[in-house]
């Protein structure tokens, strides 16, 4: 943007420079053209620095903004729904080495979750508790996928860095859900793994698993969590299935995760999934509800220990 303000001064100038050197017959009138393009000129160039000053100040303030917003919801929006939908529905093709494009991709679906999280339209209230809150609504898809998109809220007694390093250990994970197959950290970098998840067959599913970037964000009593799936070439997971898997997409899932007390947290989750299965929403919204439900009673098993 400097660069703009640049050329257009300097293209202006220039042309202002030929109008100075032209030569007139009259010398009066040549006298008069010079007066009246030193004050054009003058006024160009108060004017361009009023701009430089206005953009330098703006630009300045918004990164004073954004860096003062202790709390993930307070930050301003960047995108639109339009944007946020392609994004979210877009499943990023990249490889192992492209890390600082994978935390543009964890910063963006951060953004996108803070744009999702609180919509209720559509929701289906499956439960509700005084620790526990479940809504769900379904999507189809051209192909005739059903997509579930889940919310649902509930407490555990720990804290915010203890439940992100409980999150990071996959092998404990796994150990407390006879239901995964294999769980698997392909990459590690500060905040940012990738993780390869694959679930045995269970009822009315065959065998599925994800490929995915794990990303979080901390400020301030606030964390975000977010799961995104991601494409990359020839991958191989470290322990082979016996049997052909589904490649599911996790389109966007997350936690916005708040100290509410010193040894309790909130953890508010939305995940949007494609498990690519083309059964009826009545068969399978209280059985997600219920696996959810199993998922929490291990999680709080664990930190009331």
């Amino acid at each position: 943007m400097f660069r703009i303000y640049s050329c257009i001064r300097q293209l202006l100038i220039s042309c202002l420079n030929i109008f100075k050197y032209t030569r007139v017959e009259n010398a009066e009138k040549g006298y008069q053209m010079e007066s009246v393009n030193r004050d054009i000129e003058s006024n160009m160039n108060a004017e361009l620095r009023a701009h430089e000053d206005s953009f330098i100040q703006n630009h300045e303030n918004k990164i004073e903004d954004f860096e003062n917003k202790a709390n993930f919801q307070d930050c301003e929006q960047i995108i639109d729904e339009e944007s946020i939908r392609q994004f979210i529905d877009d499943i990023p093709h990249i490889s192992f080495q492209q890390t600082e494009q994978m935390k543009e991709i964890g910063e963006r679906a951060v953004a996108a979750l803070n744009s999702v999280i609180d919509k209720m339209e559509g929701f289906e209230l499956l439960e509700e508790e005084q620790d526990f809150n479940f809504w769900i609504k379904y999507v189809e898809t051209p192909e005739k996928y059903q997509i579930g998109i889940m919310k649902y809220t509930y407490t555990l007694n720990t804290t915010i860095d203890s439940y992100l390093e409980f999150m990071k250990d996959l092998q404990l994970q796994k150990s407390m859900d006879n239901s995964i197959d294999a769980f698997e950290k392909h990459l590690e970098d500060m905040n940012l793994q990738i993780n390869y998840l694959r679930y045995k067959k269970i009822m009315f599913m065959d065998p599925r698993d994800f490929l995915y970037i794990k990303y979080s964000d901390r400020k301030g009593d606030d964390c975000i969590e977010i799961s995104k799936s991601i494409q990359v070439d020839n991958f191989q997971p470290q322990e082979l299935s016996a049997k052909q898997c589904t490649r599911a997409v996790l389109l966007l899932s997350g936690n916005l995760i708040k100290q509410i007390e010193e040894n309790k947290i909130m953890i508010t989750t939305y995940s949007e999934c494609n498990m690519k299965l083309k059964l009826k929403p009545v068969m399978t919204k209280q059985a997600s509800k219920n696996e959810i439900k199993k998922m929490v009673k291990r999680y709080r098993d664990h930190f009331n220990l």
